[in-house]
């Protein structure tokens, strides 16, 4: 019970992404805005720094910068240009807030490397966003060649069903679906009560499964391509699964919820970043 906070937040956070994605952009836009505001909120107090109310601002803000620059851009080459924009000023931001508590002040060095990694998990987080956007609305999307060795034609077609189809606006295809549903089988496994030599690679193996089960069942994706998103959701949650264990359990609800959601908000550039080298 003492990680049940941990799990719910990855859990449910996930799956509301997957919900989200279908329902289209300003939707999935809010969730991740919801995911920032979470992360933003527990982060300082997970690390345990000093300022947390002027560095949760600041995380919570570069998130939201980032979402919302990745939701109104018009070119498919401009998607990710207000996460960078977000990151470089919430750093800055942080080296500000520092430079204003005056010298002489505890933790500071942990105040700046600990608000850091959290704008960097926020502003990353706008990759779903982004994810969702491209190809469906920006570009012209072709149709995955099911010639190809690593491609494979879904058991169901995944224009058929309004329930398992993972589409983006405008009925194109959209990874971002899959990718949810993928860390929430991860995160379920994460969960298991056995040994890290054991759970470590099966987190791994049951997201690499997830991802390439339905790609098989959805279509028109490469076992390559869902191949790497499963891996990297099962390596996301394997690897937080494990600073878990070292670490213990997290002091507070904020905390264990920004724990909970850092991995799923971090999961957004790889699915972002995935897709346009590997999408055809």
């Amino acid at each position: 019970m003492k990680y049940f906070p941990v799990a719910a937040t990855a859990i449910v956070t996930a799956a509301a992404l997957a919900a989200a994605s279908w329902a289209g952009t300003l939707s999935l836009t809010a969730v991740v805005v919801v995911l920032c505001g979470v992360v933003a909120l527990g982060w300082p107090q997970l690390m345990g720094v000093e300022a947390r109310k002027s560095l949760s601002a600041v995380i919570l803000l570069s998130g939201v910068v980032a979402a919302l620059g990745s939701a109104v851009v018009e070119r498919a080459e401009s998607l990710f240009f207000w996460s960078s924009v977000a990151l470089a000023f919430g750093v800055m931001s942080v080296f500000v807030i520092q430079v204003v508590r005056g010298t002489g002040q505890p933790q500071r060095l942990e105040s700046t490397i600990g608000a850091c990694g959290g704008v960097v998990i926020t502003t990353t987080a706008a990759g779903w966003v982004s994810g969702l956007r491209y190809p469906a609305e920006l570009v012209s999307v072709h149709q995955a060649d099911s010639r190809g060795l690593l491609a494979v034609r879904g058991l169901f077609h995944y224009e058929d069903s309004a329930i398992l189809a993972v589409t983006g606006t405008d009925g194109e295809l959209s990874v971002v679906g899959l990718a949810a549903m993928t860390l929430v089988a991860s995160a379920l496994a994460a969960c298991l009560p056995i040994r890290d030599a054991i759970a470590l690679p099966l987190v791994v193996l049951v997201g690499a499964g997830a991802g390439m089960t339905l790609g098989v069942l959805w279509g028109e994706l490469t076992l390559l391509f869902v191949g790497i998103l499963g891996v990297a959701a099962g390596m996301l949650m394997a690897s937080f699964r494990r600073f878990l264990i070292l670490r213990g359990p997290p002091q507070g609800t904020l905390a264990a919820c920004a724990v909970g959601g850092a991995p799923i908000a971090a999961m957004g550039a790889v699915v972002y970043f995935t897709e346009r080298l590997l999408f055809v």
